[in-house]
């Protein structure tokens, strides 16, 4: 009895995990097949170019896809992996740190008035803000895997005045986690791919 529930329990456990690794792979796939044309054209400065546009606040900019696709092309020779990661996390820590400046620059009053457009209410933006003052760093290092709170966060950091320095510290490190996930994760898998 006690064999055939830890048999049950095995080929359960594989399934579910066979069943996520599929997942991964087919949105890596998707991600590549969406921005690897991009990459493929524009080149590092295309990476570069939505990177920091995406991070200063475009939410529809695909940051994602083109680091999965810079790091699988990378695999490919077209791009060294070292420069495909280091201009990623430069453009994903200066587009931060620009909208960081607008949102310290224009401040909470300006969002509140002009969030709705984007549907954040004014109560999202005070648990947001209180989030900010309780858990700056896990906010600021996670938020970099959530949209649209990776879009945002440097707007929501400098308009409840999160001092500078907190900031620039666990959004660097944010940026770098993420860069190395998606981009470092898809050239590793890359490497696997034959041709």
């Amino acid at each position: 009895m006690a064999a055939g529930h830890q048999t049950r329990y095995a080929c359960g456990y594989l399934m579910q995990h066979t069943a996520m690794a599929h997942w991964v792979l087919a949105t890596l796939t998707h991600l590549i097949q969406i921005a690897a044309p991009l990459v493929h054209h524009y080149g590092l400065w295309g990476l570069v170019g939505v990177l920091f546009a995406e991070n200063i606040g475009v939410i529809f900019a695909p940051g994602e896809a083109m680091v999965v696709a810079a790091g699988f092309l990378a695999a490919k020779g077209f791009f060294g992996i070292d420069e495909v990661l280091v201009l990623a996390i430069l453009a994903a820590i200066t587009g931060g740190y620009a909208a960081y400046a607008l949102g310290t620059r224009l401040g909470h009053a300006h969002l509140v008035r002009h969030g709705k457009y984007l549907s954040i209410t004014p109560r999202m933006i005070e648990r947001v803000h209180d989030m900010l003052r309780r858990f700056g760093a896990p906010i600021l290092i996670l938020g970099r895997f959530i949209v649209p709170l990776r879009q945002l966060q440097g707007y929501l950091a400098g308009s409840a005045e999160m001092g500078f320095r907190p900031y620039a510290l666990w959004s660097t490190v944010g940026a770098a986690l993420w860069v190395i996930t998606w981009g470092g994760g898809a050239w590793w898998l890359a490497q696997s791919i034959p041709g």
